[in-house]
């Protein structure tokens, strides 16, 4: 439903009449759109010690974000967007127990970015902002040759801070960016970071 409710919005913004009647290009300002796909990579002492005590972990996964923004000026832009980061998993196999346990975040972005322009289309950005972020953790386990199988969800809000380079030519806009997020829930951390390659258009 989030994912459907990010795509309508994006959709009207770029087929709304009013809109492509009133504006008119401008290098400097103006609004853009854009994805991207990356890794995604997850820092977590729980996971870390279950890596330690000898189960399978992973860590890792694909990533991808949807994004819309609106420049200002050459030097300052405001962006929302929608990220995933993927699945990140841990399980262990011992004689007739096998547990596994799968952890799900995805969210909502709010950020302001700072560009400074080089040359040639050619510009660095620095972003900072909140996540609205969503976890979805599912245990599936047999324990003794009983099978258990456990769902929980957790939400909440939290900072993320980004750098990148982006180049721009003929509206079209290409990014490499890192991203990190700082999600903290019950007193554990959870820090996410997206490496990812982006393209977008520039209205």
């Amino acid at each position: 439903m989030k994912r459907l409710i990010a795509t309508a919005a994006l959709a009207t913004l770029v087929a709304s009449p009013a809109f492509a009647q009133s504006y008119q290009y401008d290098p400097n300002e103006g609004p853009y759109i854009g994805a991207g796909l990356g890794y995604s990579k997850l820092d977590n002492d729980t996971l870390d010690w279950l890596g330690d005590v000898g189960a399978s972990t992973d860590d890792s996964d694909t990533g991808y974000k949807l994004f819309v923004g609106y420049q200002f000026n050459p030097n300052f832009a405001v962006e929302a967007g929608y990220v995933d980061f993927g699945d990140f998993k841990a399980s262990e196999a011992d004689g007739t127990d096998s547990p596994r346990l799968k952890l799900g975040v995805e969210g909502f972005t709010a950020a302001l970015v700072g560009k400074l322009p080089i040359q040639n289309g050619f510009s660095v950005f620095g972003k900072l902002g909140m996540v609205a972020w969503d976890a979805d953790v599912d245990l599936d386990a047999t324990i003794g040759g009983d099978v258990y199988r456990e769902s929980a969800s957790e939400d909440g809000s939290d900072p993320y801070y980004g750098i990148g380079a982006e180049y721009e030519a003929e509206r079209i806009l290409m990014r490499a960016e890192f991203e990190r997020y700082d999600i903290s829930e019950d007193g554990e951390d959870f820090e996410i970071d997206l490496i990812s390659a982006s393209i977008g258009y520039r209205f």
